[in-house]
């Protein structure tokens, strides 16, 4: 998960807003490049930079009046004419120092809204640009630059208020939802967005996660999240959900306010992808022998015991038995905590590697009609330990351990 520190520019200075406010701006450099210099040296691997000034008063840089190349672009197809830094805006120049002082890849966005705007600033050192109100109001523009330069080095800026498209600089909010707006892109080709919102921007009240991996999962868009990241937290609860395509996330005000550091972010972004879960391996006598309890999950397509995800500071048993009440909404008599299993694996997930460790506790089920509460799950069986272990066989044999610790209790305990 790549690390994107920020370097939002306004007439030529770092700057940082406040929810996109331009009346709320905290000034943190007068010279960009040096600033670029900075979080290169503290490890960055990419780097992401705002016209600020193109997003709020944005003014063609390609076409005149009459629809004709400017001299300035035209001057783009002459490798021998150069390109004096003169004419360009500020920012554009900036752009230009910034590509100089630094060796890593910028991403570069705002008043990115025709082709020879993405033209000029690929041309300046942009590696890779962000088409944000032009994804709305011209979409063909999406598609040409995507036919033109390829889905590598253009990326569509989704800015979200109240799960709503928000537009020119965040100023007008269109009645356009995020994931339909996600769902266009896709079919025109785009294969990386940056997702913000708005209402978190610059605030350090932490990154919306949720909404953030909820894009990623609905489109299969490679998603990088921005506005809110407050702390490494905010950045490990990303890495958690790093399989939901959250390709990278870009930090602005905790970097320039020392309440994030940059290079332990980084670390955390390049570790290994590993999840912990915990789960009951629930049971039940009946006049047949024990049941145990499976169910079927939609995203993995396969059986197994009910489980989820461990929260901070939650042990695995306290996660084993929330998971359980939340989807099966069943009662429990005991647990027996000597008959646990561990479980070690790898498993692939939307192309990552995820290391895998999953404790399941055996338990018994009290009486009651099972009501799952996940929409991952959709059919439910009570099983006998044979056909548990033929369906297990099937679709998910790296849980036949847990079965196993069953079976060794049913076999020294025949109570019953």
């Amino acid at each position: 998960m790549i690390i994107y520190p920020a370097i939002d520019l306004r007439n030529g200075r770092c700057v940082r807003l406040r929810q996109g406010d331009p009346n709320a701006e905290t000034v943190f450099g007068e010279d960009p490049a040096e600033m670029a210099r900075h979080w290169e040296r503290q490890g960055a691997e990419w780097l992401h930079v705002v016209n600020l000034d193109g997003a709020f008063d944005y003014a063609p840089s390609g076409l005149d009046d009459g629809g004709g190349l400017t001299p300035l672009v035209t001057r783009l197809d002459s490798p021998n004419a150069g390109l004096p830094p003169v004419e360009l805006p500020i920012n554009l120049r900036c752009l230009q120092n910034i590509r100089k002082a630094i060796s890593i890849p910028i991403q570069f966005g705002g008043g990115m809204r025709s082709l020879d705007d993405i033209r000029l600033a690929l041309s300046l050192g942009a590696d890779r640009v962000v088409l944000g109100t032009a994804a709305v109001k011209n979409p063909d523009l999406v598609r040409e630059a995507i036919e033109r330069w390829g889905p590598e080095r253009i990326v569509v800026g989704i800015d979200a208020r109240d799960g709503k498209v928000a537009t020119h600089g965040w100023q007008e909010t269109s009645g356009l939802d995020v994931i339909e707006l996600g769902h266009r892109m896709a079919a025109l080709g785009v294969h990386r967005v940056v997702y913000t919102d708005i209402s978190r921007d610059g605030m350090l009240t932490g990154v919306n996660v949720a909404s953030t991996a909820n894009l990623g999962d609905m489109t299969d868009l490679l998603v990088i999240a921005s506005g809110g990241v407050a702390n490494i937290d905010d950045i490990r609860a990303l890495k958690r959900h790093e399989h939901f395509n959250i390709e990278g996330a870009i930090t602005g005000q905790a970097i320039y306010t020392g309440s994030l550091d940059l290079a332990e972010a980084i670390a955390v972004g390049n570790e290994p992808l590993r999840r912990t879960s915990a789960g009951l391996l629930p049971y039940r006598y009946t006049e047949d022998g024990p049941r145990v309890l499976l169910l079927w999950n939609l995203f993995f397509e396969q059986w197994q015991f009910p489980r989820g995800g461990k929260e901070d500071g939650e042990s695995e048993l306290t996660c084993a038995q929330r998971e359980f009440s939340e989807e099966t909404g069943l009662p429990i008599l005991r647990v027996h905590e000597a008959y646990s299993a561990t479980l070690h694996y790898v498993a692939r997930i939307r192309n990552h590697d995820i290391e895998r460790t999953i404790v399941y506790y055996l338990a018994e089920a009290g009486p009651g009609e099972t009501h799952l509460g996940q929409d991952k799950h959709s059919e439910y069986r009570w099983a006998s330990l044979d056909e548990a272990r033929t369906l297990l066989m099937d679709t998910s044999p790296e849980q036949l351990p847990a079965l196993d610790a069953a079976n060794e209790y049913f076999s020294t305990n025949q109570e019953r």
